[in-house]
């Protein structure tokens, strides 16, 4: 069973047309399985067949969600971002991205996902005992390694054949760690720039 974050819309008020969506947040049970599927399949279609991501989503225990609902209340997903926690050998609770997903096609995503992991920062802190957040990056995703120290976390290593052999994927990762309660992490968390628009 996921951990629920507050389920609430987002208006942009400072858009400046009213063609940009009201953006609603809530979890992996907000929204079907299968477009959860569809969406993590599209951004990498040879890491995801239908039972890999039912493991990942199955695994996962603390989600979220950006989306919009259309006509007949079919679902439009912008962004995704789904997390397990664990346990280190101290017994203490740690938080481990499995996966981040923004659909890059539409421009009502843009700085979606980096409001998906601010929202996920303030729940573990909520939480109170979580310590620290992994996420494991392609080594050749420089975007992504650039995107989540930005955000706060630290660059710790690199592993080799992390990631399964696929044709289209680096199996190296770059591991980074998100100390919670750490005043640099919160520091730059504060100071990158969160927009509802592009």
């Amino acid at each position: 069973m996921s951990i629920r974050l507050n389920k609430h819309r987002l208006s942009d008020k400072t858009s400046r047309s009213s063609v940009y969506p009201h953006i609603y947040y809530g979890s992996k049970e907000d929204v079907s399985f299968e477009d959860l599927f569809q969406l993590f399949h599209k951004a990498f279609p040879l890491a995801f067949n239908r039972e890999t991501f039912q493991r990942v989503y199955d695994a996962s225990d603390i989600s979220n969600t950006a989306y919009r609902t259309k006509y007949c209340w079919k679902i439009k997903l912008y962004a995704a971002i789904l997390a397990t926690s664990t346990f280190d050998s101290n017994q203490k609770r740690q938080l481990k991205i499995l996966m981040l997903v923004e659909d890059e096609h539409s421009l009502h995503a843009i700085n979606v996902g980096r409001r998906l992991l601010v929202q996920l920062i303030e729940t573990c802190k909520e939480l109170e005992n979580i310590h620290r957040i992994y996420a494991y990056v392609e080594s050749t995703n420089l975007d992504g390694i650039h995107f989540y120290t930005m955000m706060g976390f630290q660059r710790r290593e690199t592993l080799p054949d992390y990631f399964p052999q696929r044709a289209s994927l680096t199996p190296d990762a770059v591991k980074l760690v998100y100390e919670i309660g750490n005043d640099s992490s919160t520091e730059a968390i504060q100071t990158f720039p969160v927009t509802n628009q592009p």
